[in-house]
């Protein structure tokens, strides 16, 4: 069995210059009709507010998975950043703040797009994702939420990820219909900002691959995050994602969004459950 691609863009563009998302939701539409290969835009609140008659063109899409990325895209959970350089701290919000982030944005997807969102990619990313707060997950549970792309930093709550953690299920937090996909390797903005420079595209392309050849030989799941500012910026053709995209048909890889490999996942799981001996 070939491995498989997630690619989740995290549309949070909330400036009033420019027609930023305007533009992705233009080019990637398009660019994933054209290779025929499904993805995710995990949409902040404020976002599709502001771009709300965008988004019409691409909510019938069968390509298209909307699921939320908060409202305002404040942080859930706080982060170290310990880059080698720096330390950085961006400290959560409160709990209780977290249920308003994600009811608001549920709520604007269903009355703009009639979409019934079950899926949340939380701000920045964690290292662990929130496995140490079941508070968290309770209220994302209570809340709707039923898979999540929350583990995305290392140790030093930096990048990259490695591929060796792949999608898991949170019944050991009493969660049992939750489940984490993860973000692995760098999050574009961040390797094009902080180690190659916006214009180096072929880089960043390069710097992809071995994720990708990594998923084809071991039959991993290799989760690629983008956004939708910085996969246009100094490339507003999107040809390097294209380029990422082809390398991986050629290497055989199947793609996914993220709803529908958690939903594969849940079928397989609930096929073992019945398959399993029942003890009294």
């Amino acid at each position: 069995m070939p491995g498989t691609m997630l690619i989740g863009y995290d549309v949070e563009w909330q400036s009033q210059e420019g027609n930023v998302t305007e533009h992705f939701l233009a080019t990637a539409q398009p660019l994933h009709q054209r290779l025929n290969v499904p993805t995710t835009f995990f949409i902040v609140g404020q976002t599709l507010k502001r771009c709300a008659a965008h988004f019409q063109a691409v909510k019938d899409d069968p390509l298209i998975d909307l699921q939320q990325h908060t409202y305002s895209h404040q942080l859930l959970k706080t982060v170290y950043i310990d880059d080698g350089k720096s330390i950085r701290v961006k400290r959560g919000i409160e709990p209780e703040e977290t249920r308003i982030e994600v009811r608001k944005t549920t709520e604007l997807l269903k009355e703009y797009l009639d979409v019934d969102c079950i899926g949340l990619t939380g701000p920045w990313n964690y290292y662990r994702g929130l496995r140490d707060r079941p508070d968290l997950l309770q209220i994302l549970h209570e809340e709707g939420i039923r898979f999540m792309r929350m583990d995305g930093r290392n140790a030093q709550d930096w990048h990259p990820v490695e591929m060796d953690l792949q999608p898991y299920w949170l019944d050991d937090l009493g969660f049992p219909d939750m489940f984490e996909m993860l973000i692995h390797g760098w999050h574009d903005c961040v390797i094009r900002q902080e180690c190659f420079g916006w214009e180096n595209l072929t880089d960043w392309v390069d710097s992809v691959k071995p994720y990708i050849d990594r998923a084809a030989a071991e039959d991993k799941v290799f989760s690629l995050c983008q956004h939708d500012w910085s996969s246009t910026r100094a490339d507003p053709t999107m040809s390097a994602t294209e380029a990422i995209i082809r390398y991986g048909q050629e290497k055989g890889l199947r793609f996914m969004t993220y709803r529908a490999y958690y939903e594969e996942c849940k079928a397989k799981r609930s096929a073992e459950a019945i398959g399993q001996p029942r003890f009294i």
